[in-house]
C-alpha cells in the first residue's frame, strides 16, 4: 500500500475544495487535494453564472479574505450586470455569466502551480480517526495518507443518484462518478446525515433555437469585475446575450398531463429540493394558478453551441422534456444536447459543526460546501475558504477565523447552518442578514481584509494597495465634510442637469449628498477633488456619507449583539447545572452546544430568560475561578 503524509487533506475538487486547498497550502501547510476527476475541477453542473444578491456579496468577501473565486469569475466572464440598482446600496451586487470551461481552467492552473499543494485523482473511501482525532484517509487506489486535518468538500457526489422520470442510477452531476463508500464510513463514525435534492435544466443546441421573438439582455456598458484588485472590463462588443422568454399555455397543458410521471409525485424522490430555485414541476405543484413562468436562455460558452434554460429545471421523463421544450417560443425545432435531471445526495447535518466548520466530535475534521446542506457555487467557495483557513490554523495551532453576523455574509451563512441547521438546500439571501446595511458590496475589504492579512492570504502588494485606497477614501471623506458649496445659478443648473434637488443653502458636500437625487458625480462638479478615486472607492465614500445616520444606528445594534457573542460558553458546559431551564431549552442546548450566549439566543426555541439563566452560572463560575 502506498503511504504518504500531509498536514491537510482536502476531499473534493469543486468550488469549496479548490478554495480550501489553495488557502491551506498558501498559508504554509503541506496539502493534498483528492478529486474523483481532475478534469472536472470547479465544475459548473448547473447555471454557469456567478454572483447576484447575497451571492455576489459572498464572492466579494472571498476576494477580501484572499480567496480566488472572484478572479476565476473575472477570467471567465461573458456578460456582467449590476442587480438591484434601484433597491439601495445594501443589496446591490454583480452577477456574471461565465464560461464554465474557462472558469475551471483558471482554477486548475492555480492548483497545479501552487507550492505545498499536490493534486491527485482518486476516491477517498474511508476517514481514519484515532481517539476522536482525524489521522488520515484511505483511497480506492490503495493509498494511505496521514493528515492532521481533513476538509470534506464532497458536494453532491456522496451517494448521488440521478433521476430522469422513472429511470434512476447512481451518479454524480452530469454523469460523473459518485462516491458511495465514504458516506458510509462517516456515518459509521457517528456523523448524522440526511438526503437532499437538486435539479438541473435541459441543455439545448443554440443553432436550433429562434431568438427573434425574445428579449435580449446585454452586458453593462461600464467596466466591471468581482475581484478587489481586478481589471475592470467591458463585454458589450462580444456579441454575447441572454434571452428572456416565458413558458406557454401548451407547456402548462403538457405538465398537467404528465405531472404524475414526475419522480416528485411517484415518490421515487423523497428529499427536499431548493425552495428558492424550484423545478418546473415544483412550480406547477406549488403555484397551480400560474399558467406561464419566466425563463431565460443563457448560452453556456462562446466555444460551444450549448444553451442553459434558466428557471426550467426538471426531472420529468425524457420524452416529456422533449415535448415541453418544443412548447417554448422559438424552440419548436430545438434539439436537446443534455437532458435535465434531479439528483438526490447525502449531506451531513450542519449543526454538528463549530463556527470554524470543524466537526464538534472529530477534531481536525472540517466540512464545507453542499455537503453541509447549502446550494450554490458562491456559498460553497466561501465555506471552502473558511474551512481551508481554519484547517491550517488548527495544524499550526493558531487562532481560528470566526466571523460574526455583523462582519460578513459568510458569518451569517455559517451561523445559520450551525445554530439553526437546515433540512432543505440553504441559499444565501440578503433577507437572512439583519445587518445588511453594514455588509455591503463596497465595504467588503474594510470588513474582512485584515483577517486575510492575519492568516497569511494577502501579501504585501495586495495589502499595500488596499491601505493606499483606504487612505484616499479617508482624505476625500474629510474634504467633503470640511468644504462648502453655496447656491448660485451655476449650481442650480448643474442640479437640474443631474435631476437632483436644488442646493437649498450653503452646506458641506457631505451634507448635500444626503439630499434627493444627489450623486458623488454631481458633488464632484460642485467641489472637485484634487485626487482621483477608483469607482470602488467612490462607491464606498458616497455610501458611507449618504447613510451616515443609518449606519451609526446599525453599528450600535451590532455592538449590543457582540456583547452576547463575546460571552463564550466553555466546551463541555453542564447545562443540567442550570436550574430553571425548560425541558425544550435543555434538549436543544445539549444538541446544538452553542459556543456563546449570542449563538444560544439565535437557536429556535431558546428564550432570553434561558440565556440569562446560563449567564448567571457563567458569571458564578468565573468568580469561583478568581477565588
Amino acid at each position: 500500500m502506498f503511504h504518504d503524509s500531509y498536514d491537510v487533506i482536502v476531499i473534493g475538487g469543486g468550488h469549496a475544495g479548490c478554495e480550501a486547498a489553495l488557502a491551506s497550502s498558501r498559508i504554509g501547510c503541506r496539502t493534498l487535494m483528492l478529486n474523483l476527476n481532475v478534469d472536472n475541477t470547479a465544475l459548473m453542473p448547473c447555471n454557469p453564472s456567478i454572483g447576484g444578491p447575497a451571492k455576489g456579496h459572498l464572492v466579494r468577501e472571498v476576494s477580501a479574505l484572499g480567496g480566488k473565486q472572484a478572479r476565476a469569475a473575472d477570467a471567465s466572464t461573458l456578460m456582467i450586470r449590476w442587480l438591484n440598482t434601484s433597491k439601495g446600496a445594501a443589496v446591490r451586487a454583480l452577477r456574471a455569466q461565465c464560461d464554465p470551461f474557462s472558469y475551471s481552467t483558471y482554477y486548475r492552473r492555480l492548483l497545479t502551480a501552487q507550492a505545498n499543494l499536490d493534486v491527485n485523482q482518486d476516491e477517498v473511501i474511508e476517514l481514519l480517526t484515532e481517539h476522536g482525532q482525524v489521522s488520515g484517509v484511505l483511497t480506492r487506489h490503495g493509498a494511505h495518507y496521514d493528515a492532521r486535518a481533513v476538509v470534506l468538500c464532497g458536494g453532491v457526489y456522496l451517494s448521488g443518484r440521478v433521476f430522469v422520470g422513472d429511470k434512476s442510477f447512481s451518479s454524480g452531476p452530469m454523469g460523473q462518478n459518485n462516491s458511495e463508500r465514504l458516506a458510509k464510513s462517516l456515518e459509521a463514525l457517528g456523523i448524522k446525515s440526511g438526503t437532499m435534492r437538486t435539479d438541473t435544466t435541459p441543455r439545448l443546441n443554440i443553432n436550433t433555437i429562434d431568438f427573434s421573438g425574445m428579449t435580449p439582455q446585454l452586458s453593462e456598458k461600464e467596466g466591471l469585475c468581482f475581484d478587489l484588485w481586478g481589471e475592470r472590463k467591458t463585454y458589450t462588443d462580444t456579441g454575447y446575450a441572454c434571452w428572456f422568454s416565458r413558458t406557454t399555455e401548451e407547456t402548462y397543458e403538457i405538465l398537467s398531463r404528465n405531472i404524475k410521471r414526475s419522480p416528485l409525485v411517484t415518490g421515487d424522490v423523497k428529499a427536499n429540493g431548493p425552495r428558492y430555485c424550484p423545478s418546473i414541476e415544483d412550480k406547477f405543484l406549488r403555484f397551480p394558478d400560474h399558467i406561464t413562468h419566466p425563463i431565460v436562455f443563457e448560452p453556456v460558452s462562446t466555444n460551444t453551441n450549448e444553451v442553459y434554460v434558466q428557471n426550467f429545471s426538471t426531472s420529468l421523463p425524457y420524452d416529456v422534456q422533449v415535448e415541453m421544450i418544443h412548447s417554448l417560443p422559438g424552440c419548436e425545432n430545438a434539439k436537446i444536447i443534455k437532458p435535465g435531471y434531479g439528483i438526490e445526495y447525502t449531506y451531513f447535518i450542519p449543526d454538528q459543526l463549530k463556527h470554524t466548520l470543524e466537526n464538534k466530535n472529530i477534531h481536525g475534521f472540517f466540512c464545507a460546501g453542499q455537503v453541509n446542506g447549502t446550494s450554490g457555487y458562491e456559498e460553497a467557495a466561501a465555506q471552502g475558504l473558511l474551512a481551508g483557513i481554519n484547517a491550517a490554523m488548527y495544524v499550526q495551532e493558531r487562532e481560528p477565523l470566526i466571523l460574526g453576523r455583523d462582519e460578513g455574509y459568510l458569518g451569517v451563512l455559517v451561523d445559520d447552518l450551525t445554530t439553526k441547521s437546515t433540512n432543505e438546500p440553504y441559499r444565501m439571501l440578503t433577507g437572512r442578514c439583519e445587518h445588511r446595511l453594514l455588509l455591503r458590496w463596497d465595504n467588503a475589504a474594510h470588513r474582512l481584509a485584515h483577517h486575510g492579512r492575519r492568516v497569511g492570504l494577502l501579501d504585501d502588494s495586495h495589502w499595500g494597495a488596499l491601505e493606499a485606497g483606504f487612505a484616499r477614501e479617508d482624505r476625500e471623506t474629510a474634504r467633503l465634510k470640511a468644504a462648502k458649496i453655496s447656491p448660485s445659478p451655476e449650481t442650480e443648473a448643474l442640479c437640474l442637469e443631474y435631476g437632483a434637488e436644488v442646493l437649498p443653502g450653503t452646506m458641506t458636500p457631505a451634507e448635500f449628498l444626503k439630499h434627493r437625487g444627489v450623486s458623488y458625480e454631481l458633488v464632484q462638479k460642485l467641489s472637485p477633488s484634487p485626487e482621483a478615486l477608483t469607482p470602488d472607492e467612490i462607491a464606498h465614500v458616497e455610501t458611507e456619507l449618504r447613510y451616515t445616520g443609518y449606519l451609526e444606528r446599525e453599528n450600535r445594534v451590532a455592538e449590543r449583539m457582540k456583547g452576547f457573542d463575546g460571552a463564550k460558553i466553555p466546551e463541555g458546559f453542564d447545562y443540567d447545572s442550570v436550574k430553571g431551564l425548560r425541558a425544550e431549552s435543555l434538549q436543544k442546548l445539549k444538541h446544538y452546544r452553542p459556543e456563546s450566549l449570542g449563538q444560544a439566543l439565535r437557536i429556535s426555541g431558546i428564550t432570553p430568560v434561558d440565556v440569562q439563566l446560563i449567564s448567571v452560572i457563567l458569571a458564578r463560575n468565573e468568580r469561583m475561578k478568581g477565588n
